[in-house]
């Protein structure tokens, strides 16, 4: 729910297998595009957010999760006409070509967000993710990316599904002894049965925990809900550690979410506005290294104590 605080079988390990693959192939930025063309040749955002322009049809707004292609050359995003319920929702793609950028076209229509994109696969979620929260995923083939297929199945609820470099996956969803409504999870697999394993507290609170961004290495997650948006560490045991806001200057909005990290974690990118009726609604960018380095150095200092 944005503005929260106002506001798989066989055949899925098999595709886990051809994912992991493509990501460890294509994780990182290649040079087949300048540094100062990045970004839809933005000026880099600094320590302050600011707004990363996004094309979009009148009386719509972009929102949720950015997804950045690894060698840069294409950005997705979304489309929204507005909330509750979801509707008007469409995923546009820019791409880097013969020296510039063009577009934004449109990729899928009636679709949620790009979540997660790694090498040639992509996750996202059936319109109304409201009520039905059913996680696709779409495989490109070329320059073409193919149908969208309903993938873990076995979920009553899949929220922002994301994959990390050693191949396990993370969800927002009811794991049925978990702390909230809907809780972060580790997807499990065992042989034809899929489940959602809640990450507990103090990561999970008792509410929606709906959401969040898993670092590729695992080693931190960007959650909603602190309030506002806040980072969790990974701790040798396995467990994340309580998450620290990221204060006013980045959660300035009535609510923050849809949370996304670049590969190198430079920039974070993320979805707010202040205003209830979402009319000042827009995708922000803000240089998030620094912030990362410091909180963990503070909490680990802590944990020491």
């Amino acid at each position: 729910m944005k503005y929260k605080n106002l506001h798989f079988g066989n055949e899925l390990k098999s595709i886990i297998l051809s994912v992991v693959f493509s990501f460890l192939v294509n994780s990182g930025f290649t040079q087949s595009i300048t540094t100062e063309r990045l970004y839809l040749d933005q000026t880099p955002a600094g320590n302050s957010p600011k707004i990363f322009p996004l094309s979009v049809k009148q009386g719509f707004f972009a929102a949720e999760r950015i997804a950045i292609s690894n060698d840069g050359r294409d950005i997705y995003y979304s489309e929204i006409k507005g909330y509750y319920p979801l509707r008007g929702e469409n995923i546009k793609k820019y791409s880097f070509s013969n020296g510039k950028w063009i577009g934004p076209f449109n990729l899928f229509d009636g679709y949620g967000p790009a979540l997660s994109l790694t090498g040639d696969t992509m996750y996202f979620e059936r319109k109304d993710i409201e009520k039905n929260s059913e996680t696709y995923i779409s495989v490109k083939s070329g320059q073409e990316w193919g149908n969208p297929k309903r993938i873990l199945t076995g979920l009553n609820k899949g929220h922002y599904c994301q994959v990390t470099t050693s191949g396990n996956y993370y969800i927002s969803s009811n794991s049925g002894g978990g702390a909230g409504l809907n809780d972060w999870c580790r997807v499990i697999i065992t042989g034809a049965d899929t489940a959602a394993l809640s990450l507990d507290r103090p990561l999970n609170t008792g509410g929606e925990n709906l959401d969040f961004f898993v670092s590729h290495d695992e080693s931190f997650m960007i959650v909603t809900n602190r309030p506002g948006l806040g980072i969790s560490y990974r701790k040798d045991d396995g467990s994340w550690t309580n998450p620290r806001n990221f204060g006013p200057k980045i959660d300035f909005g009535l609510g923050s979410w849809g949370p996304y990290v670049t590969a190198d974690n430079k920039y974070l990118f993320y979805t707010t506005g202040t205003k209830p009726d979402y009319s000042d609604v827009y995708v922000y960018w803000v240089r998030i290294d620094g912030v990362i380095d410091s909180l963990k150095h503070t909490i680990s200092s802590r944990i020491e104590k």
